[in-house]
């Protein structure tokens, strides 16, 4: 009866503080992408986008003479990030909540690409935004921010409780 005890204790921490920390490390990944993403958007001058879904969040390039945004190709950095099951994002622009979308497959074929929500433009400033990722069904909630004046920030609103 003990070991049970003991047992199910640890399994309940693993699971709880495992996916606090999943949410926070996917948090400040996408901060640490997004502050290399805008230096090398004001290095090359071109102005890059992110393209948020629920699970998912993926890199695009303004190429006017392809017909505008494009998913970026062929660059590690850039690449399409997947979060880890049990994670999901919500983006927040001038306050109000955007409903991110997932693809489905027959979309990702379409002539038609969609547009970024967050631009980062090729002078290096970046469009303000709020994004959280937090486990579904409850945990730890970790926020991602960039502010009027640039600032990329991390935090945990749950943290201070």
């Amino acid at each position: 009866m003990i070991i049970g005890v003991i047992v199910t204790f640890a399994v309940l921490s693993f699971s709880v503080l495992g996916g606090d920390r999943e949410s926070e490390q996917e948090a400040r990944r996408l901060a640490a992408v997004l502050a290399q993403v805008r230096d090398e958007a004001a290095l090359q001058g071109r102005d890059l986008g992110v393209r948020f879904e629920p699970t998912a969040y993926e890199f695009m390039s303004l190429e006017p003479r392809r017909g505008g945004w494009q998913p970026v190709a062929d660059d590690d950095l850039l690449r399409r990030r997947e979060l880890p099951d049990g994670l999901r994002m919500r983006l927040w622009l001038e306050s109000r909540e955007v409903i991110l979308e997932q693809p489905r497959a027959e979309q990702r074929k379409k002539v038609e690409t969609p547009t970024p929500q967050v631009i980062v433009l090729g002078s290096g400033e970046i469009i303000p935004f709020d994004l959280e990722i937090a486990r579904e069904g409850g945990g730890t909630r970790w926020r991602v921010a960039a502010t009027l004046e640039g600032e990329l920030t991390t935090d945990s609103p749950d943290a201070a409780r």
